[in-house]
């Protein structure tokens, strides 16, 4: 996969519903969003539309808010980096996530966040710099 936008949709729905689990922290919830994703698409979408989609839909159901206490996050595997990545702001966690679950390339991101490609690059980079000071600060107590 040298160009990930060219993969057609269904194949991706294993990464959708990663993204959907790691942005909810909640099976159902993340089942449902997937659900809402594919439904808004026609057959000529891109990945891109894809997880444009998925954004719009998660956005309307979430907002910016959090819907994970930190109860929740300690139940996952790897549950530090569970609340690490919970806790960070929602484009923040997307540009995060579809770069490093979804396998997405920094363009493709820019596309489906409607973000110029350089503050990508800066989400990407203060993302990532908040998730290891978060487990910085977890592991010095």
């Amino acid at each position: 996969m040298t160009h990930h936008s060219k993969t057609p949709v269904l194949d991706a729905i294993d990464e959708v519903y990663n993204l959907a689990y790691w942005m909810t922290g909640n099976e159902a919830t993340a089942g449902m969003l997937v659900s809402q994703t594919y439904d808004a698409l026609d057959k000529n979408s891109t990945l891109v539309d894809l997880y444009k989609s998925f954004r719009n839909r998660y956005l309307k159901a979430f907002g910016q808010t959090p819907v994970m206490s930190d109860e929740e996050a300690a139940e996952i595997a790897d549950s530090d980096v569970a609340r690490a990545v919970i806790m960070l702001p929602t484009d923040f966690k997307m540009a995060v996530l579809l770069a490093d679950v979804a396998g997405l390339s920094h363009h493709d991101i820019a596309a489906v966040l409607e973000q110029p490609l350089a503050t990508v690059r800066e989400w990407l980079h203060w993302g990532r710099k908040l998730i290891s000071k978060e487990l910085a600060e977890q592991y010095q107590n």
